[in-house]
């Protein structure tokens, strides 16, 4: 009976540990599919943070933050191949956040040619250039001339403003017009700048094309359609892990049972064989006292079904060759006193 408790217990113990292993690994891929959670989402928000203020350092911030991001997927690899999950979608993972990094890049670097400040880029080119214009005697103020050139650069603002091609095209052609116009007083120099400002103003129209006129239109649209690619990758990842470790909890719950109640089973067949046992044992020693009233009965300690009551056994049978020793001597002695007194009437 010990031993079958030692053996159920140990059972029982092995199972809980093995399975606990299991889901504690189970829930380090979780916690590391939710601390990625978390690293997608400080990228967004800084990604968010340069395309609004133009810094650099939210550039820097992303870059640690998608480090991290390949740092935990990379540990995730090794445990998520233990199981019964598709490799492929780590893969396509992987690939996503490569390719959402790639196309930040280019937002990136495409802003900073563009300018990351009015000072600098292509903005700061076209405003150097719109200063070297203004110094020029042919754009005195209150000449048509002056004129023209403000109504482009308004139409450069607008275009800045409102991302509406219409006002680049408008800027483009009231500097062709004004370069193309023939008077005394325009010099060399100013055709060279009026030249130089229409290149760079189409430049900048075809920067700011190229990187999206509206959130879901060239690198921005996307660089963004990749970041939710890259989240549902990472949900369909942790739907795919949930019922897995549903499973393991399952499985931890029906072995506990299992053994608990494989284990009582046993436990009783024992308790319902030994009782039977003892039953059986104390009724022979019954028997075998009334049995010795009347004659010199032995029992068979092998059939006795546990030790103590063979050892009982052992000392009743010793107590009735003792007894059977005892009253052979007394015959004995009796039948020398009653051959005594038949001599002595005889004599």
């Amino acid at each position: 009976m010990t031993l079958i408790c030692v053996v159920g217990m140990g059972m029982l113990v092995v199972s809980q540990h093995y399975f606990t292993q299991r889901l504690i690994e189970l829930n380090q891929q979780r916690d590391l599919l939710l601390r990625m959670g978390q690293d997608l989402l400080q990228m967004r928000r800084h990604e968010k943070d340069f395309l609004m203020r133009h810094q650099q350092e939210y550039f820097q911030l992303f870059i640690e933050r998608s480090e991290s991001f390949s740092t935990r997927l990379n540990q995730l690899t090794p445990l998520i191949s233990d199981y019964d999950m598709p490799m492929s979608q780590l893969g396509n993972l992987a690939e996503g956040l490569d390719e959402y990094q790639q196309l930040f890049q280019q937002v990136v670097a495409l802003q900073t040619k563009i300018g990351l400040t009015p000072t600098s880029g292509l903005l700061g080119q076209m405003i150097d250039t719109e200063g070297e214009l203004l110094s020029q005697s042919y754009f005195d103020v209150g000449s048509n001339a002056l004129i023209q050139l403000d109504g482009a650069r308004l139409a450069i603002r607008d275009f800045q403003l409102t991302r509406n091609n219409y006002y680049a095209t408008l800027a483009v052609q009231s500097i062709e017009l004004l370069a193309q116009e023939r008077n005394a007083g325009k010099s060399e120099q100013v055709n060279e700048l009026l030249s130089v400002y229409k290149e760079t103003v189409r430049v900048l129209a075809i920067a700011h094309q190229t990187l999206g006129l509206t959130h879901n239109e060239g690198l921005v649209g996307r660089f963004r359609r990749q970041a939710h690619n890259v989240e549902q990758q990472l949900t369909l990842i942790d739907n795919a892990l949930q019922p897995i470790i549903e499973n393991q909890e399952q499985k931890v719950k029906i072995y506990s049972i299992s053994i608990a109640v494989l284990t009582s089973v046993l436990l009783i067949l024992i308790l319902v064989k030994s009782f039977a046992t003892f039953h059986r044992a104390f009724s022979n020693f019954v028997m075998f006292f009334y049995r010795c009233k009347r004659q010199y009965q032995r029992m068979d300690p092998r059939k006795l079904g546990f030790a103590e009551f063979k050892s009982l056994a052992e000392l009743a049978n010793e107590m009735v060759e003792s007894r059977q020793a005892i009253e052979e001597r007394l015959a004995v002695v009796e039948a020398e006193l009653a051959q005594k007194q038949r001599k002595s009437e005889t004599s």
